[in-house]
């Protein structure tokens, strides 16, 4: 008779939600190597430079290839987050530092890159804020890969994972998060960690159910035993029962059928409980996500993010033909649909385009628009393929960051030659062709106005609207509390360009994390927004967060939410008046 083992139930913090059923597997976390110290003579100090370049060049290489990947995924966090990691890499002053220091001590380059990280990292963890010590995996994550550059070793990958395994590991760090296949590792589970740790964010974007907090004490005996985990509640049963296995293949199979059946009964158009419609549309950064776009019944694309498309390659030599052989798979796809193809936002701290020295402060430097307009070869290049497909359907072009109105007039210009060329050339293209403008920065909101008299439609990007009016990144430690997409000045500037984009008849639609956000919908559909493109996988969420709304209702809590002086007031009014229908649709 075969030995019936003991169910056993412990109890984490729920970190990325739903039901994982497979086979507890040990992932070695951090071992801190010996690495080989040694001096160098004076000869021998351009070698050991040129060795840490080396070693800087292919560890960016590394993260080029898992951005790739992650793209192809469709996991738009973790892209965004692994960027973070890149910028780290580019970082002047650590090259410079590190490269002064080599000279300096006179031994070779591993030895003095891992005393210098491991000072960095002592400094790091005496800071109380668990932001900061979350943050410090990062830092670790992206020592070791330069580490294993400069001195080769074997790395135990979660890309290397048996199937149907739960991982268990003292710690997760981004890239391994990043890199787990999925059908491979189907849960996570760690003795440390925290809800906002890179790492979270990333399992949360690849739909990964991860609970923290268990200790690996109780695991380690139980490697390879069957395990369910709960990433919504925060439970791990190990050696389930019948009835317990029974219970909870059950509840994620009603789980899968619900967004089954939530995809099934999506109608072609939204609209909310009282009538009014409402757009969803999609954000689309990869040629896979254009799949999505028929079963999510998305109206459109209102957001190509096209810089996505070229990742790992030099933009210079993304050529015209390269692009508009793109271009036309996406109009193909879109099928008729809208497609808005935001230009080229790159630049600045939107990735290395290796054209200019590294900027002092990026996020305020030469990216999006300023980059285009100052490199008019590339502008027109891209401008050129999307004109030659304009025939192939609804196709929209949407300039990123304009913060004056010139910039807004010198690219419509740029667009107008290009007409001018193509039709010279024999090339037909569509005769009206919609340019928009992102609002996205203050000075756009402020001038909203005049721009709409320039442009055919807006775009609220409240992203970087977010970071620029309150000064805060949320990917820069110290400061990501500041980044409150609730903030009193926020809302007042969306309500401030729905009134102006509706007194000039300007069609408006808003994207970034806000439109993906359920509590969020109520609030949007009160203040007049009435398109919201969002990551494709919240678009039935959305979608059905909309048909709860009543307008009318939503209005008045606007107007409620427009007298609120701190975010927090916000929040809870939100959280109060919606919060059981969003966990009910949820």
């Amino acid at each position: 008779m075969a030995e019936v083992l003991e169910e056993i139930v412990l109890e984490g913090s729920p970190i990325s939600g739903g039901i994982a059923i497979g086979r507890l597997y040990f992932l070695e976390g951090f071992q801190e190597e010996i690495v080989p110290e040694f001096s160098i003579s004076s000869n021998e100090i351009e070698k050991e430079v040129g060795r840490y370049r080396r070693a800087i060049h292919l560890s960016r290489d590394d993260l080029s290839d898992l951005q790739r990947f992650l793209a192809k995924e469709g996991s738009t966090e973790a892209v965004s987050i692994i960027d973070t990691h890149i910028q780290m890499l580019e970082d002047p002053f650590m090259t410079t530092f590190m490269e002064k220091k080599i000279r300096q001590r006179m031994k070779n380059t591993e030895a003095v890159f891992r005393s210098v990280m491991s000072d960095y990292e002592k400094e790091f963890s005496k800071v109380k804020d668990s932001f900061f010590k979350q943050r410090l995996l990062d830092v670790k994550d992206l020592s070791e890969r330069i580490l294993r550059n400069l001195h080769p070793r074997k790395k135990i990958s979660t890309a290397d994972i048996p199937k149907e395994s739960i991982v268990f590991t003292k710690e997760l760090v981004p890239s391994s998060t990043a890199e787990a296949s999925k059908g491979h590792v189907l849960g996570f589970i760690t003795e440390l960690g925290g809800a906002t740790s890179h790492a979270a964010l990333i399992a949360r974007s690849k739909g990964i159910p991860y609970v923290a907090n268990v200790s690996l004490d109780s695991l380690h005996p139980l490697e390879s035993s069957l395990v369910i985990i709960d990433g919504k509640k925060g439970f791990v049963i190990v050696n389930p029962s019948t009835s317990t296995l029974d219970k909870y293949a059950k509840i994620k199979k009603q789980s899968d059928q619900q967004v089954v059946r939530t995809l099934e009964e999506a109608q072609d158009k939204t609209h909310t409980a009282d009538g009014t419609p409402v757009e969803v549309l999609a954000n689309i950064e990869n040629l896979s996500d254009l799949d999505l776009l028929s079963p999510y019944k998305a109206e459109g694309i209102g957001l190509f993010r096209s810089e996505f498309l070229f990742f790992g390659k030099e933009l210079q030599t993304f050529s015209e033909e390269d692009q508009f052989i793109l271009y036309q798979q996406v109009m193909k796809k879109a099928a008729g649909k809208p497609v808005i193809f935001r230009a080229f936002d790159v630049g600045g701290d939107k990735g290395n385009v290796n054209l200019y020295d590294p900027e002092p402060n990026p996020a305020l430097g030469c990216r999006a628009i300023r980059f285009l307009l100052r490199n008019r070869e590339i502008f027109a290049h891209q401008l050129r393929a999307l004109l030659r497909v304009s025939l192939d359907g609804d196709l929209r072009i949407l300039l990123p960051l304009i913060s004056d109105i010139s910039e807004l007039i010198q690219a419509k210009e740029l667009i107008q030659e290009v007409a001018l060329e193509l039709r010279a050339e024999g090339h037909e293209i569509a005769e009206e062709i919609p340019v928009g403008s992102m609002v996205e920065v203050p000075s756009a909101v402020i001038i909203c106005d005049l721009i709409c008299k320039e442009c055919d439609f807006l775009s609220i990007g409240t992203n970087d609207l977010i970071q620029y009016t309150l000064a805060a990144d949320r990917a820069t430690q110290g400061v990501h509390s500041f980044y409150e997409p609730t903030h009193p000045s926020i809302i007042r500037m969306i309500h401030h360009v729905v009134k102006e984009a509706n007194q000039s008849e300007t069609p408006l639609s808003l994207c970034g994390e806000m439109a993906s956000d359920p509590l969020m919908t109520p609030l949007l559909i009160g203040l007049g927004v009435r398109k919201l493109s969002c990551a494709s996988r919240y678009i039935p969420l959305i979608r059905k967060m909309v048909s709860q709304v009543y307008v009318e209702e939503a209005v008045a809590l606007a107007g409620e939410v427009l007298k609120l002086e701190t975010s927090e007031q916000v929040d809870n009014l939100l959280k109060e008046k919606y919060q059981k229908i969003v966990l009910e649709i949820s």
